[in-house]
């Protein structure tokens, strides 16, 4: 029911909504002034058809219900109300560390107000130059003298301060570690940051696929807004995100990969294993370590991806649904593959054996990749011993997202079908396969022309490149 207040030569309706997210009343609001050729019967009329259209408007939700709530209110009433029972823990841990800095730029702002040009003003400030600081401190002391030369005195003050000791042993040769490093190994010390290190501050855009991060946390905010009646549309779904052409996907030519493959060898099974099923399976990290036995059919080489295994800081280790419906997959593997699994399972079998009560694997959860007691590999545990693996081995700069891709451009470089490559991955689309392995597919391309100049010199040397060059010398 809406009421009618005259105010100067206009008319203020107001129509009542129901009760908001913050328990108060929720009034829309609307000012019409007549024309002052309009006679009285006229203005009766037209505000008659103008209170029954603004009621309508409200009750169909094209006036927003809730639109007078703040960007930042409403983002936490969407992560406590939805995020907190929907959204994977990863997802749910993105979007909390992203809306720190979305609610400084738009949280002020009200829903209703909220506009296309206001979220495209915030993802151009994020490509200025020093929008992300990073300090670096370098050593300007001899670290090692205050740490001990004695044998092992590096890894005792490294578990002292918990710093890594890869990072303990750059601070000490005079390379940059990160300030928190720093702060770390001075309060072990008992020291202040300042008396032990020169810090510096290095400013830099972010990176476009940061930028698309935060705008899937802006646009899944909207989209919910919308659909709980409080907008009418999502005003992300208008924004121009930063281009990824040009990333290039890195990864191991065949070589190399060779190479990686004769070195690690002589590594130890436990993560040998993983490392080289990786390589022949082009798994995700979380698809690799979130694999059961129950998933993996060693007689046929059918692989089931159907659970993925993470880490967030303060929920620890946990399984989840792969990436998309997509990822859910089944995955035929070589017989190497298959091999490499036997040979580990073997080693796990023999590890449950010695270790006895003392196993922490369970038949419900049958994880293939495990520590020496059946944890399941703590996520960042492989991605560390694969950093200084290839910084042992002298292999080009990659990690293990790269045997992902790796195996991608292997497969494209003998001439496998996209759309199966695609589908191995667990890639949506195929678009999104030929995106990220232009490269590898337009030199897939050019070798492919290359067989059929090597056929036509074979029958008819006389249409080769080569030899319509002589003949017009």
């Amino acid at each position: 029911m809406a009421t009618v207040e005259k105010r100067g030569k206009g008319y203020r309706i107001t129509v009542a909504a129901g009760i908001g997210l913050n328990g108060k009343q929720i009034r829309h609001r609307l000012v019409w002034t007549p024309d002052e050729k309009l006679t009285p019967r006229q203005v009766e009329k037209e505000l008659n058809r103008q209170i029954a259209r603004f009621e309508e408007q409200v009750k169909t939700g094209s006036i927003a219900a809730e639109g007078n709530i703040r960007f930042a209110d409403f983002a936490e009433r969407y992560m406590a109300d939805y995020g907190q029972a929907n959204l994977k823990p990863t997802t749910l841990s993105n979007y909390q560390r992203n809306l720190v800095r979305i609610n400084q730029a738009i949280g002020h702002i009200r829903l209703k107000d909220l506009t296309t040009f206001h979220i495209q003003a915030f993802y151009r400030n994020l490509q200025e130059q020093g929008i992300r600081s990073r300090e670096i401190a370098a050593c300007k002391v001899d670290l090692q003298a205050l740490i001990g030369n004695q044998r092992g005195a590096i890894s005792a003050f490294s578990e002292r301060a918990e710093v890594s000791r890869a990072t303990v042993k750059q601070a000490i040769n005079g390379n940059p570690i990160n300030r928190a490093s720093a702060n770390a190994i001075a309060a072990a010390l008992g020291k202040k940051p300042g008396e032990l290190f020169d810090m510096t501050t290095h400013g830099e855009p972010l990176a476009p696929a940061t930028i698309r991060a935060y705008h899937r946390t802006i646009s899944s905010v909207l989209e919910k807004a919308v659909k709980w009646h409080c907008i009418p549309s999502n005003p992300a779904k208008g924004a121009e995100l930063p281009s990824m052409a040009g990333r290039k996907a890195r990864y191991l030519d065949e070589p190399d990969a060779k190479r990686m493959l004769q070195l690690l060898q002589e590594e130890p099974i436990k993560w040998r294993a993983p490392i080289i099923f990786d390589l022949l399976s082009g798994l995700r990290r979380a698809e690799l370590l979130g694999l059961r036995w129950r998933d993996v059919d060693l007689d046929t080489g059918v692989v089931h991806i159907v659970q993925t295994s993470n880490y967030v800081s303060g929920a620890g280790v946990y399984t989840s649904t792969p990436k998309t419906e997509d990822s859910d997959r089944y995955l035929k593997v070589s017989k190497t593959a298959v091999r490499i699994l036997l040979e580990y399972k073997a080693w796990q079998d023999d590890m449950r054996t010695k270790v006895g009560d003392a196993w922490e694997g369970t038949p419900e959860d049958d994880r293939i990749f495990t520590n020496e007691v059946g944890r399941p590999l703590f996520p960042t545990s492989i991605t560390q011993w694969m950093g200084k693996f290839i910084k042992r081995t002298g292999l080009p700069s990659s990690s293990v997202h790269s045997l992902r891709h790796t195996y991608a451009s292997l497969l494209i470089a003998e001439g496998t079908p996209l759309v199966v490559v695609s589908s191995n991955l667990g890639h949506a689309q195929v678009s999104t396969t030929n995106d990220i392995y232009s490269h590898v597919i337009a030199s897939a391309e050019a070798k492919a022309a290359q067989v059929t100049d090597k056929f036509m010199e074979d029958i008819h040397p006389k249409f080769t490149p080569s030899a319509k060059k002589e003949g017009n010398s």
